[in-house]
């Protein structure tokens, strides 16, 4: 029997009751799986495959369930949040792969339904991370842009707070890590321009601020010195004036390379800027290959020959060891992702 309320208008229907709240069982049986199942995806503990992981989100999607966190934290100590620590360098305008990574590991907390606290340093590199800790304000941290003997490692692995960096640690800080092979890389960009014909090829890269910035650098003379060919580098400071003066003067007659590999996708357009300034066409004058596959690289015109990196994939890896850490079963070695060369027509 439906009861009806009355207004001076007549009855009035009464609502509709609200659809039934998805349950933890109705995710397991949509994704075949236990309860217990479940309950470790939410809150990234135990031993479950990728696959068994992804078809308990997509339940938890398609039902529109909503774990209880806020007990779950309670109960366990966790906040189910990562902090991402930024140096202020990170967040220039110009530098397209972190942003373009800042993206990517936002998306891969919430697959996992934790939550990505960005902060930025104020003081010393550890200072934030300090008060993150002793408020007990997340679980643990994703680091990159890392330094040499970073502090931020050191400070962390002496608390034996959990961390994962994008980008190697020495022993004997923690392997916690993931990381490509940039001499590899560049070493067979290089050798695949080689192959094209070109000869006098020159290096454009920045002065060193982390150890890819050598190991790209040094990736391009293994390929030069293996095809018995004398070595050009030019190293600029980040600085955009800077740039523009080292890239004119690497273009500058006589001595002119047929080809440029670059150290980024920024220095790559920095080439295209210059060699159109000077009546220069890429591709037919001068080929340019650039390094981390950023939308520059799509943008720009000819499209950009570069290395595209799998930040989606390193993402994902770095969150899983954080979480994996939390709940007592950490990985600790590091973990090399390949690279791959997207062709355009810059080359």
């Amino acid at each position: 029997m439906v009861t009806m309320k009355t207004s001076a208008e007549g009855p009035v229907p009464a609502p509709a009751p609200a659809a039934a709240r998805a349950t933890i069982d109705d995710v397991a049986r949509a994704a075949a799986v236990s309860r217990q199942t479940v309950s470790n995806v939410v809150r990234g503990r135990g031993r479950f495959s990728s696959a068994t992981r992804d078809r308990v989100l997509t339940a938890i999607d398609q039902l529109g369930y909503q774990p209880h966190t806020g007990a779950a934290s309670l109960r366990s100590g966790r906040t189910h949040r990562i902090a991402y620590p930024v140096p202020g360098a990170e967040l220039r305008i110009d530098n397209t792969i972190m942003l373009e990574f800042l993206e990517v590991l936002v998306d891969a907390t919430r697959q996992r339904r934790h939550q990505l606290l960005v902060t930025s340093s104020y003081g010393s590199p550890v200072e934030m991370i300090g008060d993150l800790i002793r408020t007990r304000s997340v679980d643990g941290f994703v680091l990159a842009t890392l330094t040499e003997a970073d502090p931020r490692v050191e400070f962390l692995a002496e608390r034996q707070v959990p961390f994962a960096c994008f980008g190697r640690t020495d022993p004997p800080d923690p392997q916690q890590w993931v990381d490509i092979d940039n001499r590899a890389a560049v070493r067979d960009l290089t050798t695949r321009v080689l192959a094209r014909g070109h000869t006098d090829v020159a290096f454009l890269g920045y002065i060193p601020n982390g150890r890819w910035d050598l190991e790209r650098e040094t990736g391009y003379q293994d390929a030069m010195t293996a095809a018995s060919l004398p070595a050009t580098v030019t190293r600029t400071a980040m600085a955009p004036a800077e740039t523009e003066a080292a890239v004119a003067a690497l273009l500058r007659p006589p001595g002119r390379p047929t080809a440029v590999i670059a150290g980024s996708d920024i220095l790559a357009a920095a080439c295209y800027a210059a060699a159109a300034r000077i009546g220069l066409r890429i591709g037919p004058d001068l080929a340019v290959t650039g390094f981390d596959g950023t939308a520059i690289s799509r943008l720009i015109v000819p499209a950009l020959t570069t290395v595209t990196l799998p930040l989606a994939q390193i993402a994902s890896r770095l969150v899983d060891r954080v979480i994996a850490q939390v709940a007592g079963v950490p990985h600790d070695h590091g973990e090399i992702l390949g690279t791959t060369v997207t062709w355009g027509q810059s080359v």
